[in-house]
């Protein structure tokens, strides 16, 4: 719960920044706007991962100074957890599961309407997959289909080219998975208004950027825009589509074609000035805070004195030879305080050394690292030092 609330904290603030920057800059291009926002949507989507490796990055180190040979206790840690929370997440976690099968019902839905669909064979679009089916009213893209009503036939050349560009414009820019992995982004973070709103704003800009080539082709916007107006009462009801005349970003498509007179375009150079300023404020909100710094006090895994470690064994080659060296390991400490897995983080320079120490640190049982007083997995910096005394 806590990380899909903070991973949620920071999507938010991360589109927020983005928006202002955008606006800051004054991109107009609905290219490079879409491009944003999809490098804002990856990142929401790893925002867990990218959470996680900025937290080990800052990970502090504690020092065990190998010396003399004792013997592990073992330490039983008692793992509580309110009920509110476990209540909590099961909401959560529910009502994401059911956005999630309804969204995945919906693609096999339209996957299945795309496999009955007939193909239209024609020489003005031979080289896109045109399906004509009853199950839509007005043109819409799925998957890489491109499905129009059983009227198309009867259509105008030039209504047919301007629908046949506009969709295949969507196919292009592979809009239909980009608008996929939105909306899983909307079903596993429903409680985010600005992960609905993120969603509906790619859509919004996929829909600016294929308009553009429609219009491109036809050379009339009046017509064009009448062409979308009469397309607009025939739209079938489905988050599923990617539909020419969708109603719902409808009115501000109609104005902008209407009032623009040429396609935006980004220059190189302001091209390059976003791209930096993404990769910044990427880095800077996956790791301006602490992880589960929403949950309050946070206490990384440590040693107790009070419950001694196992030695590793100095090997006897290094012994002979006089190696010696501080090995530092990285454990993801569970909450009982059992060690799960081990990665070396910095050598002593002798791989003896390292992997006697690699080895034995997972018989440890350390103090688990804490949240607000909870036991909880984290990973944590150990220093083992392996030194020789007379």
């Amino acid at each position: 719960m806590l990380i899909l609330i903070e991973s949620a904290v920071r999507s938010a603030a991360l589109v927020a920044i983005v928006w202002l920057l955008l606006r800051l800059l004054r991109v107009r291009s609905p290219r490079l706007e879409r491009i944003s926002w999809l490098v804002v949507l990856v990142a929401s989507l790893a925002m867990p991962l990218l959470t996680k490796l900025a937290a080990l990055s800052a990970a502090p180190v504690t020092d065990l100074v190998w010396l003399q040979p004792v013997q592990l206790a073992a330490v039983d840690v008692a793992h509580s957890n309110s009920e509110w929370q476990v209540a909590l997440l099961a909401i959560m976690v529910t009502i994401a599961g059911i956005l999630g099968l309804r969204h995945t019902l919906g693609i096999v839905r339209w996957w299945r309407v795309r496999r009955t669909a007939a193909r239209v064979s024609a020489p003005l679009f031979a080289d896109a997959d045109v399906r004509v089916t009853r199950a839509v009213e007005s043109p819409a893209t799925v998957f890489s289909t491109i499905l129009v009503p059983v009227e198309f036939e009867e259509w105008t050349a030039e209504v047919q080219r301007a629908v046949i560009a506009h969709e295949r414009s969507h196919v292009a820019n592979r809009d239909f998975y980009v608008q996929w992995a939105a909306q899983l982004h909307r079903c596993i973070f429903w409680f985010n208004p600005l992960a609905w709103w993120l969603a509906r704003r790619l859509s919004t800009l996929s829909e600016h950027i294929s308009d553009d080539a429609a219009v491109e082709v036809t050379e009339e916007r009046a017509e064009y825009a009448e062409l979308l107006l009469g397309f607009a009462a025939k739209v079938t009801r489905s988050d599923h589509l990617l539909q020419m005349a969708d109603s719902r970003t409808l009115a501000s498509r109609i104005e902008r074609i209407l009032g623009d007179q040429q396609v935006s375009r980004a220059g190189v150079t302001k091209t390059l000035v976003v791209a930096a300023a993404l990769l910044s404020v990427v880095t800077l909100v996956a790791g301006s805070w602490p992880a589960a710094a929403l949950s309050g006090t946070v206490v990384l895994p440590k040693s107790n004195p009070e419950w001694p470690l196992s030695q590793p064994v100095y090997p006897p080659a290094s012994r002979r030879l006089g190696e010696t060296g501080t090995v530092v390991l990285r454990l993801h400490v569970l909450e009982d305080g059992s060690v799960a897995d081990v990665r070396i983080d910095q050598s002593s320079g002798y791989p003896d050394l390292d992997y006697s120490a690699y080895y034995e640190s997972f018989r440890w049982r350390i103090n688990p690292g804490t949240v607000d007083g909870v036991p909880s997995r984290m990973w944590g910096k150990f220093a083992v030092t392996f030194k020789l005394t007379e």
